[in-house]
């Protein structure tokens, strides 16, 4: 029994060791990184019409989510990221978020990296040139 007990609690100790490993960037101490890894996206474990990996999502959404926010805020705009991202020390959040441009089915990797205080630091797009990312260089407060 004893045995057992140690085999147990070994798998336990490197499961929850793997589990927090989640970040896929190297990513610095103020939460940046020059490479960034984006997952692929079918590995989305988030589908929210089930045809599609991710989410539908508005542009003026995502538009709030601005650099020094927690990770509680991002969570009420945008949900739980759309990969294992792991448990402890997470600092990279994943996104497959899907619209609709000119009658057109669009998707877009968004990538949120946190510093050490747990705050975004840093937004990353795939493609780099993603029309999502175009229309977000600042909200809009014309209601023209």
């Amino acid at each position: 029994m004893t045995k057992n007990l140690v085999k147990l609690l070994l798998l336990s100790t490197t499961a929850l060791s793997l589990a927090a490993c989640g970040n896929l960037s190297k990513i610095s101490a103020d939460g940046t990184t020059d490479n960034p890894v984006f997952p692929n996206p079918s590995d989305a474990q988030f589908s929210a019409k089930g045809k599609y990996p991710g989410s539908w999502v508005q542009k003026e959404d995502v538009a709030l989510i601005t650099v020094g926010m927690t990770k509680d805020q991002v969570y009420s705009i945008l949900g739980r990221p759309h990969f294992a991202e792991g448990f402890f020390d997470v600092r990279e959040w994943d996104y497959v978020l899907n619209y609709q441009e000119n009658g057109e089915h669009k998707v877009c990797q968004y990538k949120l990296l946190f510093n050490k205080d747990m705050l975004v630091s840093q937004q990353l797009w795939k493609p780099a040139d993603c029309s999502l990312r175009a229309d977000l260089a600042a909200p809009s407060n014309n209601k023209n």
